[in-house]
Formats: structure tokens, sequence, C-alpha cells
């Protein structure tokens, strides 16, 4: 869908404390869309309302210059001659995919030293580029600000390797009460590097992780759960089935998308990923067309393409 170039939102819920002045060059995170043209934009970890008669997705980032007078405040796009993508640029830069990362997460982009000291910092870890990028991200809005080896090691926490994790067995797959049953048990993570990342104060709408490892029959199957409640639910679930990976991340409250990826080397029948898709949008979610490779994913919320590209337009 070609990207509006042109137009404007109109802000309804500016306090003194946003610190917007006319002139000002802002980027803002579609986060929701609302009936009668109303959207709720992510910016500078503050949820402002506001309304267009423009059309948007959510996930969507946009380049607006401030402008007040006697109606209000109001954003102005600036131009961009980009359209919306499946996935991010394999050529796309360290500092580009962080600068995204950290506007999908609600946080400014910082001065120019202060983005190559990250971008240096990013480059210098090991893993997904992609995912890196976005866990540095929310590391930061939690209020730390990680070295290369603590981001590895919240990384490797993540994905529950060489760590004691609550363990159990299933005689055959759960139901679905029976699973929320189980991810709503009282008790911290074994691990408490996990338990430090949920015991955050002071922030909202923060991720919160929890990890499962189940034997069923002969096979250990690992799942890590990201949940992010409020204004802008999420849910990012990852499953390591064997030498397997899938991952199903799901956004959005009135208008719900999930995006799954899977290895390169997965192969899922073409009929099963039909009725999967067909079951869920009976419950109005609506699933990416194609299953998009692991090495795509952020680890947290779908789109990651779509503002990694439109980024770049920008550069």
């Amino acid at each position: 869908m070609p990207d509006p170039v042109r137009g404007n939102f109109q802000l309804f819920n500016i306090v003194a404390g946003d610190k917007l002045r006319s002139g000002d060059i802002i980027s803002a995170r579609i986060q929701t869309i609302l009936p009668d043209g109303r959207f709720k934009l992510l910016w500078n970890g503050r949820t402002l309302m506001a309304r267009s008669h423009l059309n948007f997705h959510p996930g969507q980032i946009i380049r607006a210059r401030v402008e007040r007078n006697s109606g209000g405040f109001f954003l102005h796009l600036l131009d961009s001659k980009f359209k919306t993508p499946h996935a991010a640029s394999p050529q796309a830069s360290t500092r580009t995919l962080l600068s995204a990362a950290l506007l999908r997460t609600g946080l400014s982009l910082p001065g120019n030293s202060e983005a190559v000291r990250r971008a240096a910092l990013l480059t210098r870890t090991k893993g997904s580029r992609v995912r890196m990028a976005r866990l540095y991200a929310e590391l930061l809005s939690k209020g730390s600000d990680p070295t290369a080896d603590f981001l590895e090691s919240v990384d490797t926490a993540f994905s529950g390797e060489g760590r004691d994790q609550r363990s159990g067995s299933w005689p055959q797959p759960p139901e679905s009460d029976e699973l929320k049953g189980e991810l709503t048990e009282e008790g911290d993570d074994p691990d408490p590097l996990i338990n430090l990342l949920n015991n955050v104060s002071g922030h909202r709408d923060n991720w919160m992780f929890r990890r499962l490892v189940r034997r069923l029959g002969e096979d250990e199957i690992r799942m890590v759960w990201k949940i992010r409640r409020g204004m802008d639910p999420a849910l990012a679930l990852t499953v390591y089935d064997g030498s397997h990976t899938f991952e199903f991340l799901m956004e959005g409250l009135d208008k719900t998308r999930l995006s799954v990826y899977v290895d390169d080397d997965t192969e899922i029948d073409e009929k099963l990923w039909n009725s999967f898709r067909e079951s869920l949008a009976l419950m109005n979610v609506k699933v990416d067309d194609t299953i998009l490779s692991i090495t795509k994913s952020d680890g947290f919320t779908p789109g990651t393409g779509e503002a990694v590209r439109d980024l770049e337009g920008w550069e």
C-alpha cells in the first residue's frame, strides 16, 4: 500500500509536559487505529491521540513537522517516497535497525554521538541483528543501559539455553485453559535475570516475560512468552521444538495482527497453514499472508520490515 506523503494529524490531548514546539521535526509510530479517523500515536514514550483523514496501518512510522495555530497542534507529514515492504532490508545499517527498534519501543532517537555509541555496542553482540536491536531498545526503555555482554546474556536467558527452568511434562498437547493456568501460576522464574527484568517499576506498558519447558512424548519443548499489557497489548510466543524454532508475534486490540516466523529449512503444510489463518480470521485476527524467515523477526512485535524501510526512506 503506498504510504501517504502529505496531510495533517490534529492532536487533541496535548499537555504542557509534552514539550511540542512549532517547527520541531518528530518521529512517531502508529500505535492503534480507532473509528472516525482517530489514531493513537506513540511518541517519546507517550501515547498521543490524533485525528486524520489519511490511511495508515499499525506499526507504521511517520515523520512530521509540528505546527501550532489557533486551532491547536498539528503534525504536518513530510514527504517520503517509499512503500510498505514485508521484510527488513538485509543491507539495512546497524544504526538504522536500532533507530527503528527505538521508535517501535516508544523511545525518541538520541543525538549523533549517542547513536554512534549504541550502534557500536550493538555490532559487538552475537546473534540476529534485528532481534538484538529490538532487545537493546526494550532494555533501554526499562531504564537499563546494558553492555554487549549483558545484552547477550538476556538473549540467552530468553532462549532458555543453559539455565534451570520450571519444567514438567504433558501427556498430550495442552488445551488453551490448561496452558493459561500454567502461565498464570504464582512464583518467580528460576532465572534471577528474568525476575529482574520483570520487576522494573515506574514504566508503563512494560513487557513481562515467562518461560516454560515441557516434555511431550520423547521431545522437549521450550517456550518463551513476552506479554505487553496496557493500551496497546502485544504477545510474542517463541517455541523451540527440537531443532526447529517457531515464532508468533501478535499486536493490537481493535485490529489484531499476527505474523508467523520459522527457520528457513522448516516446511509447513499449505492446507494446515490456510486452516490456521481461516480459524484466526473468525476471531478477527489478521494473519500475514506468508510465513516469514525467523531472521526477519525482532522477537517482540510484527512489522519490523515496514519500520526499517520507512526509516530508510528518510536517509
